[in-house]
């Protein structure tokens, strides 16, 4: 399959840019603190490459283009050493559906194209953040302050922060050894991530200290141009350690991810939610990286069956393929949504930490071109009612007489629920009536 994937070798201009992205889930803490938890295991890299061509060269151009979104969408290319590059090839696809050209006299034209890939290179082990950088810098004082959202007299604010914290904005010029350094030093923090120990050099107009910083943004975007020498800027911003700090890496490392299985009738639906980790072992079967979205839990009006409505890519027409070639085969399957925790480290699972989130049966499928819409429901514990039906009335509520409920152990053998019946035969302390009740009201309008 991978031979039928076609190959963009276009000659492309000297400057061009380069992004790598992350995605970090920050949760604030008291006083400034904060857990951070990574969302891809891998980067997104973004290549924005600019063109120069003939007729017959832009001709070619937008057939490759036009096949390409005809057969998948996808297709391999080589980041080009002589280009600033590692001579790595990609699996791509076009960052737009739209091809734009400005066409010049005589049929010549420039355009920029967009290629998106993930990069799933090993992570390279990186020493301090210790790049040189421009001594003109952009740096701030940070607090956290709320504050009444309507100006009065009172005016009433609190500071959350004890302390502030700074941020600097760095300028680079880097060579493309050095600039490689730099990438793979992002890579490793894996953007906002991990934070780490940087001077702030007096030399370029620091105060000499070491700050404990990460950077402020998933993504770094470098302008490349002639030899692969690139410009580029990033942010810092201050961290305030933890009190255990041993506990706060240890709990940043290892981090929850959501696998659905839907055990489908000689098929099966097997995804792990929102990453781009291609794939992930979990009871010896693959469950591979997917869009996955689900509501909360809930229960319908008579509280007699609870349902999670999940949302599943159908973009491939995978689920639409299975139910066009067997019916809907979907509806009554049983899922499963399980949480495991990854080692960030190994991209392994820790052993013996899952957690069933919910489980039960397919129901309600509704599918379209983007997307795949179902219920999980779960009958609650096989009842029909989540609790003993009971009726506010005179008479007792026990339906059958001398059982565990009624508590009678006496020799008598019929009761009529009333309470006078009740008293007769010493029991009404278990009486499950209202005998203050009327047991019959009418109404006169």
């Amino acid at each position: 399959m991978a031979d039928d994937i076609l190959t963009f070798d276009f000659e492309y201009r000297e400057a061009y840019t380069s992004t790598i992205e992350f995605d970090t889930q920050i949760n604030e803490k008291h006083k400034g603190k904060e857990q951070r938890y990574p969302k891809w295991t891998y980067p997104k890299r973004t290549f924005t490459l600019k063109f120069d061509k003939n007729f017959s060269d832009r001709q070619a151009l937008e057939n490759f283009f036009i096949k390409v979104m005809q057969t998948g969408g996808k297709f391999n290319w080589t980041w080009a050493a002589d280009k600033g590059g590692n001579d790595k090839t990609y699996l791509c696809y076009f960052e737009n559906e739209t091809f734009k050209q400005n066409i010049k006299n005589l049929g010549y034209m420039d355009c920029e194209l967009g290629l998106v890939c993930i990069d799933n290179s090993p992570i390279t082990n990186v020493g301090e953040f210790d790049f040189y950088h421009d001594a003109e810098c952009e740096n701030s004082l940070d607090f956290y302050r709320i504050m009444d959202n309507v100006f009065t007299a009172a005016n009433n604010m609190k500071i959350w922060w004890d302390k502030p914290k700074k941020s600097w904005t760095l300028k680079f010029d880097k060579d493309p050894e050095v600039r490689r350094k730099l990438e793979e030093f992002f890579i490793a923090k894996r953007g906002r991530f991990r934070s780490f120990d940087w001077t702030w050099e007096k030399s370029r107009g620091g105060d000499g200290k070491t700050y404990h910083v990460r950077f402020d943004t998933d993504t770094l975007q470098m302008d490349i141009e002639y030899f692969g020498y690139a410009t580029l800027q990033v942010q810092l911003v201050e961290v305030f350690p933890s009190a255990n700090p041993l506990l706060e890496v240890e709990k940043d490392e290892i981090i929850p991810r959501k696998l659905l299985n839907i055990d489908i009738p000689d098929h099966s639906i097997r995804i792990l939610d929102n990453e781009t980790l291609e794939q992930l072992i979990y009871n010896g079967e693959f469950y591979l990286g997917a869009p996955l979205s689900h509501d909360e839990i809930k229960k319908d009006d008579n509280s007699s069956v609870s349902k999670m409505s999940i949302s599943l890519s159908n973009v491939g027409l995978g689920v639409s393929a299975i139910v066009g070639n067997n019916g809907d085969i979907v509806t009554n399957s049983p899922a499963v949504l399980t949480l495991v925790f990854l080692d960030v480290n190994t991209n392994e699972l820790i052993k013996n930490t899952h957690q069933v989130l919910y489980a039960g049966n397919c129901n309600n499928l509704v599918l379209d071109y983007e997307k795949a819409t179902m219920d999980i429901e779960t009958p609650l514990g096989g009842y029909e009612k989540q609790c003993p039906v009971m009726k506010y009335r005179a008479s007792c509520q026990v339906r059958r007489f001398k059982d565990c409920r009624c508590g009678y152990r006496g020799k008598e053998t019929t009761c009529d629920r009333t309470f006078a019946r009740c008293e007769e035969l010493g029991n009404i302390q278990n009486f499950r009536g209202f005998p203050t009740m009327y047991e019959e009201l009418v109404i006169k309008v």
